[in-house]
């Protein structure tokens, strides 16, 4: 029971998560939009993820996932601009794609991280280890009298 407790808890809690980024980067994201798409994903969550770690996978995975998304969202933006935006401008778009890119990277590899160690230790062997029925018999010398 108080694990399935926690794993609701943490639905909750990446879901919203996962909302708030959503919610920086469109910038006007309706109330009721907010809410609903925080309940699905706390449902979602909830419903298929079996441990707590696979919860803060997904939900870093798509916060990588946004911050990837808002330096493409700025430099769209450019556009609007005309064919000579004011310096200040571009300032702000780079420094969008910089620190974008870098977060994003940073949850993508966060969530891995915890993905794999979800997962548990798999050790991978190059070569089958030999069988004792497959191993080479040795021939036996026969002395001579």
């Amino acid at each position: 029971m108080t694990d399935n407790l926690w794993l609701q808890v943490n639905a909750v809690l990446g879901s919203l998560a996962v909302t708030v980024g959503l919610w920086l980067l469109v910038g006007a994201l309706p109330v009721p939009t907010g809410i609903a798409v925080g309940i699905c994903l706390a449902i979602l969550l909830a419903w298929k993820c079996p441990s707590i770690g696979y919860i803060w996978c997904i939900s870093t995975l798509l916060l990588g996932l946004e911050s990837m998304a808002w330096p493409m969202m700025q430099m769209a933006d450019l556009q609007k601009l005309g064919p000579e935006p004011p310096m200040e401008e571009l300032e702000r778009i780079f420094t969008a794609v910089i620190f974008g890119l870098f977060s994003g990277v940073f949850w993508m590899t966060f969530a891995y991280g915890i993905y794999k160690r979800t997962r548990g230790h798999i050790t991978h062997t190059p070569f089958p280890e030999p069988s004792s029925s497959s191993a080479p018999k040795k021939k036996s010398k026969k002395k001579s009298r």
